[in-house]
């Protein structure tokens, strides 16, 4: 399995990584620092088979939401899954995602424990999804 991660916070990123190798499935990530990073690694040959993309919505550059505009706007990548993964517990930024067609949303908890539980049950639904041919 193949994820983007778009994510600018170093700490985020390495928690990530260590949650899923942790776990049972084989994750590939690749990561982007900010939401232009991400819509260019699509142009890239290597981008082929990302299986969905975490989204930070709080990054410079190009921020979360702009990388949904964009990426929704592609007729290529209108489809591609992508779960928001934010400190944001905003109803309005939660809202603005879905009218850009995310694919789920969770609050970054602070509680590890839940954090990774989350995080887990996330990757493991794509997996299976993809297992089935469901997208």
């Amino acid at each position: 399995m193949k994820v983007l991660v778009v994510e600018d916070d170093k700490i985020a990123q390495l928690g990530i990584k260590k949650i899923l190798s942790s776990g049972d499935l084989s994750v590939e990530l690749v990561l982007a620092e900010n939401g232009k990073e991400g819509v260019d690694y699509f142009d890239k040959a290597e981008a082929a088979g990302t299986d969905f993309v975490l989204l930070d919505l709080n990054m410079p550059v190009m921020n979360g939401f702009e990388f949904l505009e964009t990426i929704r706007n592609n007729e290529k990548l209108k489809d591609l899954p992508v779960v928001v993964h934010t400190t944001s517990d905003n109803i309005e930024d939660l809202n603005k995602c879905r009218a850009l067609g995310i694919s789920g949303y969770f609050v970054k908890h602070i509680d590890y424990t839940v954090y990774k539980n989350n995080l887990q049950n996330i990757v493991n639904y794509w997996a299976e999804s993809k297992q089935k041919g469901v997208r």
